[in-house]
């Protein structure tokens, strides 16, 4: 791992870390406006392209690394903060999704967040054709 590499994810580890206390602590309405507008979900098929960007793939790819070295719960939504959090501290406008799925076989809901930048998503990019989109945030 480069120099780069390495601040970015020390960046990742301790947003990652801020994200997990924010979430333990802080209800909802105070996290929204961290994520940005409150927006209609987009096109199915808008989240769905990949576009080629060094500074996003190296900030998922960071944020995915310091995931997997933390001791503290790093799932979708942690991620998703985290990345953002990032995205605004470079200037980069991005979008959080929230979707759910139902599980037929045992009839219970899964919720998933990601976040995308441009058409790069950056977080959370598996599966994401089991999830209906049922909120989104822009800044």
């Amino acid at each position: 791992m480069n120099k780069t590499d390495m601040r970015m994810f020390t960046e990742a580890w301790l947003l990652l870390a801020l994200a997990r206390t924010m979430l333990l602590f802080l209800p909802f309405r105070k996290l929204a406006p961290i994520l940005g507008k409150k927006s209609f979900p987009a096109a199915e098929n808008e989240y769905l392209y990949h576009d080629k960007n060094d500074k996003l793939i190296r900030i998922g790819r960071a944020i995915l690394r310091a995931g997997k070295r933390s001791p503290w719960r790093t799932e979708c939504f942690e991620q998703a903060l985290a990345g953002k959090l990032m995205l605004k501290a470079r200037r980069m406008t991005s979008t959080v999704f929230f979707g759910v799925s139902k599980n037929k076989q045992k009839g219970k809901f899964h919720a998933h967040a990601w976040l995308q930048c441009g058409n790069y998503i950056v977080t959370g990019n598996k599966h994401l054709e089991q999830f209906t989109v049922i909120v989104c945030f822009k800044s």
